[in-house]
């Protein structure tokens, strides 16, 4: 009596149907032979989610991005080991949400949007010149390439099931052909956002997106997204080409203030090539995702940076880096209202700055111009102060 009645309460519920679920923060890494394996792992985890987040495949290229990678282990938040019987061992990896955003944000980079468009995949193969609908009960490669794929995009995808509904409900020749009202009949009980159509032969693949819901599909005059793929990752390329279109029509820019922001002073500087030295010089720090020159006061510069690490992780790698500074200790920045002085002298006394390339004539470029007294005031205190040492 108690399974009549739980069967009789999901029919009235109604068909409910799971979409693949993309946890953007965790991914799985194999490790390599290297005595380095964790590490490596860690520094290619990070990208990985790095690159679901953005939706930008080339992510790893930026700058800041690069410095950060050599401290991927600050972003590990969960770490496990896994075992299998076909394939090498591999990490399971979990990364801090906020510090990934922050880290984009540092970084100048956008987003992909959340929560992402749920896309139903309809799969028609063709085989022996005979055609079939891929349907999710059947654990067909297909499906499964496209799941693997999807979750390194971060893409959420779906697949129909294939039961009596999905079967009495569309032919193979209205997915074939593309034709909108049977697709968006066999497609309106998934409620999806978006629909794609894949046909597969063999070792090639065309595929159609339609970027709206099925209510909207028969009368939509937008013309869908095409591709054609080929080759041993044909339908790898095609989540990609997917995703790459859903990242940059639903971009989302962080904007904001990067949260891990420290100004500090330099006193010493007497030259301007001594400026602009020690400027690169804190750009090419691991440690410091940008830099801003605020004020010029004397042969004192007050920077503001942006911080990959915390603030003493900073100082010990500048202080290693560059043997002329020495820090001064108990700084307190009691005056808001800052002098005005003059430019730096082209002629005065240079500096020297230890393991840093030297900069010629040619690249320096004019020095920041020092605001008047009363615009200026400092947003925050100066949490260290250095001393350059001269010749």
């Amino acid at each position: 009596m108690l399974r009549i009645l739980c069967l009789l309460m999901c029919m009235v519920a109604g068909p409910v149907f799971a979409q693949q679920q993309n946890d953007l923060y965790h991914t799985e890494v194999q490790l390599t032979g290297s005595d380095k394996a964790e590490n490596i792992a860690k520094q290619e985890g990070l990208v990985n989610v790095l690159i679901k987040v953005s939706g930008q495949t080339d992510i790893a290229q930026n700058e800041v991005i690069k410095k950060a990678l050599t401290q991927s282990d600050r972003y590990v938040t969960q770490m496990s080991f896994v075992e299998y019987d076909d394939a090498p061992r591999a990490m399971k990896l979990g990364y801090n949400s906020k510090m990934v955003l922050n880290l984009l944000t540092q970084s100048e980079q956008s987003i992909w949007e959340t929560p992402r468009k749920s896309v139903l995949v309809w799969i028609v193969n063709e085989y022996n010149y005979q055609r079939s609908i891929i349907w999710e009960q059947s654990n067909n490669s297909l499906i499964t390439r496209i799941k693997e794929a999807a979750n390194e995009r971060g893409l959420p995808v779906m697949f129909p099931v294939g039961d009596f509904d999905d079967v009495t409900s569309i032919e193979i020749p209205d997915l074939w052909g593309n034709f909108k009202k049977p697709i968006a009949d066999a497609s309106e009980r998934y409620n999806p956002q978006a629909i794609l159509v894949v046909k597969v032969r063999g070792n090639s693949s065309s595929w159609t997106l339609f970027d709206t819901t099925p209510q909207y599909l028969p009368t939509t005059s937008t013309k869908p997204l095409e591709g054609r793929e080929s080759g041993a990752v044909q339908l790898a390329d095609m989540v990609n080409n997917v995703s790459d279109y859903f990242a940059k029509k639903y971009t989302k820019n962080l904007g904001g203030v990067v949260s891990q922001s420290e100004m500090i002073s330099i006193e010493g500087i007497h030259s301007t090539r001594a400026f602009f030295t020690i400027e690169k010089q804190l750009k090419q720090l691991n440690s410091v995702a940008s830099v801003q020159v605020d004020t010029i006061q004397g042969n004192k510069v007050t920077y503001t940076l942006n911080l990959l690490g915390d603030s003493e992780q900073f100082n010990q790698e500048l202080l290693s880096k560059n043997k002329a500074l020495s820090l001064i200790p108990d700084v307190i920045e009691e005056d808001k209202n800052i002098e005005s002085k003059e430019p730096l002298a082209a002629d005065s006394t240079d500096t020297t700055v230890e393991q840093v390339t030297p900069i010629v004539e040619d690249e320096m470029v004019e020095a920041p111009v020092v605001e008047d007294s009363e615009s200026v005031e400092e947003t925050m205190p100066v949490i260290h102060a250095y001393q350059l040492s001269s010749k």
